[in-house]
């Protein structure tokens, strides 16, 4: 959806945007925001992620459930390893962007 300035959104766009507005929310904790940079740059591996993170593993199950929830990420298995990517277009670009900001810093 694009938006002309100082256009308002139709009303029939309000859920989309309430769903955008819950995807945006949910990739500002803190800690879900340290595993999809984690995930985008590839540093570790699932198994890893709690070390990767510095967050204790239920925390990090917990968070990934979010994740997952709202269709961020999907998990993919390949034996007794689950591998994590980024799945929503949008957010993969964000991520993507302060990943490139990260490693520059």
């Amino acid at each position: 959806m694009s938006l002309k300035t100082n256009e308002i959104p139709e009303s029939n766009s309000n859920e989309y945007l309430k769903n955008e507005a819950a995807v945006i929310k949910a990739i500002g904790h803190f800690v879900r925001l340290k595993l999809l940079l984690a995930i985008e740059m590839k540093k570790c591996m699932v198994k890893g992620l709690v070390g990767c993170v510095d967050e204790e593993q239920p925390i990090v199950s917990q968070q990934l459930a979010v994740l997952r929830k709202w269709k961020i990420v999907e998990g993919i298995k390949k034996g007794n390893t689950i591998y994590y990517r980024i799945i929503d277009p949008t957010v993969k670009q964000i991520v993507s962007m302060l990943a490139e900001k990260y490693k520059k810093s």
